[in-house]
């Protein structure tokens, strides 16, 4: 009898499944040696569509009958120990011990679903979970994109693809907060036709994180970091150990910023904390004030140049004096003065005799 079940004895099994079988590719390796199966048209012994017939049939010779070995088992055995043959080669060492004892290559098939199966399942929970707690944190971009793409492919490899729409959700989801703008664009541009791929979003925000990372490396000037300014006294010797521009009310020089752009309002200030020296009311020089002048208990001292900008009777005399700049003045009357407003402040005054009095 001829032989009724196909043995192909061409066929080189690597070139076809290219995996190797173990606990992490069970659905991949399936599905390449389904398809190896199917291509010689044996994929029945695995499936339960080809069963084995006897292994011996009844011939009867007058009144004797007598059982000889039948020639169709022995042409499915061939066949079934190919499969079996072919089975063997693509299992990894641990996986095979486990079941090089079973006869048929249907039992190897039913054992290995039974055992992958239930393990494909719970690698697919524990792999979804890790793509849904993925974050980027302190990665790098490239970093955070390879660590969530093998994922990607570990679900692919067990049957359970992700969705590129879910991809799309995933990889944004997992960015930090300085990736809003290009996470907010790229979600608008997903209700618009065609939509976006994972691919494309990939490229999007790896061009957005190199100008985050141009920016990092370049002195950010902002509004708030020009305007803020340290209280500091000028005579602190930390103050002038700054180095040049740090401190200054010019605020020039490195590690300082400039408020004379455009867009920025010019701010003045002649407040000793404002870094600018004061200028002595009494011989006009720079550097101390009124008050720490060695000259002010000198009666015939006189300024070498002090501007006027108006001047002042200050006694009953014809006599006029240059306004020294001063914010309020004493004299003993009123009436030769234009205008005059009683000192509403607590400071108060010594007069010749040493004693003080208070101002009104």
């Amino acid at each position: 009898m001829a032989n009724t079940y196909p043995f192909p004895d061409n066929v080189h099994v690597t070139s076809s499944v290219t995996l190797k079988l173990n606990d992490t590719n069970y659905l991949l390796w399936k599905t390449q040696f389904e398809s190896l199966l199917s291509s010689q048209k044996l994929i029945g012994f695995v499936n339960g569509a080809v069963n084995a017939p006897a292994q011996a049939r009844l011939v009867v010779n007058g009144e004797v009958s007598n059982e000889v070995p039948n020639l169709q088992y022995e042409s499915w055995f061939c066949t079934d120990q190919l499969v079996q043959s072919w089975l063997f080669g693509t299992l990894s060492e641990e996986v095979l011990g486990h079941v090089h004892n079973l006869q048929t290559s249907r039992e190897i098939w039913l054992s290995l679903a039974e055992n992958f199966n239930k393990s494909s399942v719970a690698r697919e929970f524990s792999l979804r979970c890790s793509l849904q707690l993925l974050l980027k944190k302190d990665k790098s971009l490239s970093t955070y994109y390879r660590e969530f793409k093998n994922i990607c492919d570990s679900l692919s490899s067990i049957g359970k693809p992700v969705d590129e729409s879910m991809k799309i959700f995933g990889f944004l989801n997992g960015l930090g907060r300085e990736y809003d703008p290009i996470a907010t664009v790229i979600q608008s541009s997903l209700t618009k036709l065609p939509t976006p791929t994972f691919n494309d979003v990939v490229n999007e925000v790896q061009s957005f994180d190199c100008k985050l990372q141009s920016y990092e490396d370049a002195t950010a000037v902002t509004p708030h970091l020009a305007f803020n300014t340290e209280k500091t006294n000028p005579s602190d010797p930390q103050f002038a150990s700054r180095g040049r521009g740090r401190g200054s009310g010019q605020n020039r020089g490195r590690g300082g910023y400039s408020t004379r752009g455009r867009g920025f309002t010019q701010h003045q200030s002649s407040s000793p904390s404002s870094g600018q020296r004061p200028v002595c009311q009494i011989c006009g020089r720079t550097g101390h004030t009124a008050l720490k002048c060695y000259n002010r208990f000198d009666n015939n001292y006189q300024a070498e140049a002090v501007q006027a900008f108006s001047s002042l009777r200050v006694s009953d005399g014809n006599e006029w004096h240059p306004d020294s700049g001063a914010t309020a003045h004493v004299t003993p009357s009123t009436d030769n003065l234009h205008s005059a407003t009683t000192y509403e402040g607590n400071d108060t005054v010594m007069v010749g005799d040493g004693n003080f009095g208070g101002l009104t």
